[in-house]
């Protein structure tokens, strides 16, 4: 390189780099740039050459930034890139409006892990689909099919999702739609909730130890271990009578509820019909009683008026007061009219528990008050036809609420509960907050949550019952 040649090159690039220090923007063939302008070309003969590629050379370039320009020698058109996807300045607007238009946007979904699920859009004048996943970082192309979940339709305008998991909770779609004319139509996000199965329930919060029976009136719950029973026409009234006439309720060791019973069983009968009084009960300062004994009896479908009724003897006359005949929890309350109350043999029982509730308010002197058992067969046939009794108690309260609550935090699932055999669900069922009527029996209550994708773990709380 001669001298001449040596010393301009230095002088250019002195003047670059005094140019670089304090120009804010640039002026090719013109010493005055516009202010608003970085970089403004001036000339009346040469233009502006941009880099020019083939589609697949613009495909291919790793993350294009938003507003990268180029010239597409495939469509011969300028290209440029609007953070989404690549652009042709040769397109045209119709009228006014875009050419795509995206009727209906995709929905948020909430699904079980590992089940299946799908987003939707719907446009008008509608090309081609490309939809886009956000993991919570950035958008992205769905290109491949991939797993957990593996992807269908991304290239259309249904996106379906297979086999999602936990860690795909909060993930975002959406599609980008194309037609004639640019620009594309960006749907709106829509988000994947993942649902899993139901956490244990809080503690259950309730009573573990109640009496809903009230005091026992009785001196003790009467097993008929052995036989107590005084038979005849009359009897005392502090004894277990049953009267000979027919054939009486006995004592037996081997029928009904292990340990003995009472009753009666035959192959033949006359309508037969006798009862059980109980002996004398002192019910002061009570309103209501409660009068719970096991039964085991026949059933026979070609009998259908067999059944037993209760009554008492209060206030000089017989009295029929029953408010309620449950049998293991369940109301099976016969009406018979002007003959009373109690329950029919509407199928074969065995030790069932059975729980009669009388109002006895109405009572005046409540000191001494008679309780009768009557099981009545009226039929005349070699059917035999048995009834058995065991376990008889009384119990007293003074117009209590027998009913008791429990419940769990409610964390918006469904609860199913169960209770002891001879309880009854009164209210709540389904809800975290259940009203329950208790039975003579203790045990465990327990409760469920649920969700569409099944049943979660159960908490359970053990209840005593005072005997």
């Amino acid at each position: 390189m001669n001298t001449n040649n040596q010393k301009l090159a230095l002088l250019l690039s002195f003047f670059l780099f005094s140019f670089s220090l304090f120009s804010q923007n640039v002026g090719i063939n013109t010493d005055n740039p516009d202010e608003s302008a970085l970089l403004e070309l001036k000339s009346s003969n040469q233009g502006f050459l941009p880099t020019r590629l083939t589609t697949a050379e613009r495909d291919a370039i790793s993350s294009p930034a938003e507003g990268l320009i180029i010239y597409n020698k495939t469509e011969k058109c300028i290209n440029y890139y609007n953070g989404i996807v690549w652009l042709s300045l040769c397109g045209e607007y119709i009228g006014s409006e875009f050419g795509v238009e995206i009727l209906a946007q995709p929905e948020n979904a909430s699904v079980c892990e590992f089940a299946n699920t799908s987003f939707s859009v719907s446009a008008n004048d509608a090309i081609s689909f490309q939809w886009q996943v956000n993991k919570g970082l950035a958008w992205e192309n769905i290109t491949s099919v991939g797993s957990a979940p593996s992807f269908g339709g991304y290239n259309t305008n249904t996106l379906t999702l297979n086999g999602v998991i936990s860690e795909n909770n909060s993930w975002l779609f959406r599609c980008i739609v194309s037609g004639e004319n640019p620009p594309p139509s960006v749907s709106n996000p829509a988000s994947l909730t993942i649902l899993s199965l139901p956490p244990q329930p809080s503690a259950i919060n309730g009573p573990d130890e109640l009496c809903p029976q009230g005091e026992l009136i009785s001196s003790n719950i009467e097993t008929f271990d052995t036989n107590i029973l005084t038979h005849g026409t009359t009897a005392s009234e502090t004894a277990w009578f049953a009267p000979s006439y027919h054939i009486p309720i006995a004592h037996s060791t081997s029928n009904g509820c292990t340990g003995g019973s009472v009753g009666y069983q035959s192959s033949w009968n006359n309508y037969w019909g006798n009862f059980l009084r109980l002996p004398r009960q002192n019910c002061t300062g009570n309103d209501n009683v409660v009068l719970k004994f096991d039964v085991s009896h026949s059933y026979f479908a070609t009998h259908p008026n067999d059944w037993c009724r209760v009554y008492i003897w209060a206030d000089d006359g017989y009295k029929h007061l029953i408010t309620s005949v449950k049998i293991n929890g369940v109301d099976h309350t016969y009406d018979s009219g002007l003959n009373g109350k109690g329950f029919k043999f509407s199928e074969q029982r065995t030790c069932a528990s059975v729980e009669v509730n009388f109002d006895i308010s109405s009572i005046g002197n409540k000191s001494s008050i008679l309780i009768y058992i009557e099981p009545s067969c009226g039929y005349n046939n070699s059917n035999t036809f048995y009834v058995w009794f065991d376990n008889i108690s009384v119990y007293g309260a003074s117009g209590a609420d027998s009913n008791y609550n429990y419940n769990v935090t409610d964390e918006g699932y469904t609860y199913t509960w169960s209770v002891p055999t001879g309880w009854s669900i009164e209210s709540g069922q389904g809800t975290n907050n259940i009203s329950v009527s208790a039975g003579s029996i203790g045990g465990d209550i327990s409760v469920t949550p649920s969700n569409i994708c099944g049943d979660g773990s159960s908490q359970t709380l053990n209840v005593q019952v005072c005997p």
